[in-house]
């Protein structure tokens, strides 16, 4: 009898052991392990830093709070930082954004963003082309580049599923970021256009400015020498009225504003910037500042297709078999011994 429960208690634990081995696991490589920090999740987590171990842990436990921050030294990152996630054939890499990333990509972010935003798309639309690229530049300094990626995962057909963790409400940072950017140009140079005042001016007021320079500009008593001064005066002020009036109607806006940060994506050749405007939120707060983590995101590539349910493994088959065997004998000793 002794011997026989300790053949069945052996077979249990190997048959346990083989089934729940993964088939098709997800590895994690990164390339630089100096720039990450892993997250543990809830709002009692802790922060390991440079640990790969705990960083692969966080991105496949699916548990999106917990989380890995890539490139967690600033809010800038000048290199990206990330991982590569390999599943068979599949390949995958995810990275951080650089300020050369947003130089191609940050208009499409902030025209995606603001028309998500019913009351910001006519505003964004009347932008000329060089004040989008303007208001483009200034969002770097939201701190948006260095993502934390909550979870990740490949579908059926190779493409790529990512949860980034972020904010319920981004419309402080981006209200701070505007006031900050037209006090820089108030006082490098627009200034000097409006003598002896001693404030900002409402965007009606330099509308004014600016009807005056054309019509000085449109004068033929306006030598031809003066006259590319004042079209650079006019171009510099048609830009500095067109963020006051984001300002205006961003700090008139009542509802949240949710954007998640945004990563770079490389899979099947492609490079893609992964962002969302849809938050979900996700009850917790960082153990750090109690504010961080309040929202996910989800993102997917075009054409993701979800993970069929898994089919059991012969080896979990096996095991469950080893399982029934078990109480089968028992039932036989049972009988035996009665």
């Amino acid at each position: 009898m002794t011997f026989h429960k300790l053949v069945i208690g052996a077979s249990i634990a190997i048959g346990v052991s083989v089934a729940t081995t993964p088939a098709h696991a997800t590895s994690f490589s990164f390339n630089n392990p100096n720039e990450i920090k892993t997250y543990t999740g809830g709002s009692n987590g802790n922060f390991i830093a440079n640990d790969t171990v705990a960083a692969s842990q966080a991105l496949s436990d699916g548990n999106p709070s917990s989380n890995v921050e890539l490139w967690y030294s600033s809010e800038n990152p000048t290199s990206n930082v990330g991982f590569t996630a390999t599943q068979g054939n599949y390949s995958a890499t995810v990275s951080s954004v650089t300020a050369s990333d947003w130089n191609s990509f940050g208009s499409q972010w902030l025209g995606d963003l603001l028309s998500a935003y019913t009351p910001f798309q006519s505003v964004w639309n009347g932008f000329s082309a060089n004040t989008q690229l303007l208001v483009a530049s200034y969002f770097p300094l939201l701190g948006m580049g260095d993502p934390n990626i909550g979870s990740f995962q490949f579908g059926q057909n190779g493409g790529v599923e990512l949860t980034l963790v972020g904010h319920l409400d981004v419309k402080t940072k981006l209200s701070d970021t505007l006031s900050s950017k037209l006090t820089e140009a108030w006082n490098g140079g627009v200034k000097l256009l409006f003598l002896g005042a001693t404030s900002l001016p409402t965007a009606s007021e330099v509308q004014t400015k600016i009807s005056a320079l054309q019509q000085t500009l449109n004068s033929p008593l306006t030598s031809a020498f003066i006259k590319p001064t004042l079209q650079t005066q006019i171009a510099q002020l048609t830009s500095f009225k067109d963020v006051l009036t984001l300002q205006a109607t961003l700090n008139a806006y009542q509802g949240k504003i949710g954007a998640s940060e945004i990563a770079k994506v490389v899979n099947n050749n492609n490079t893609y910037y992964a962002y969302s405007f849809n938050p979900t939120a996700s009850g917790i707060t960082a153990s750090d500042d109690g504010i961080s983590y309040s929202a996910y995101y989800t993102w997917n590539t075009p054409g993701y297709t979800p993970p069929s349910t898994p089919v059991p493994e012969p080896s979990i088959i096996l095991g469950l078999l080893g399982v029934a065997g078990v109480f089968a004998t028992q039932r036989k000793f049972k009988k035996v011994s009665i």
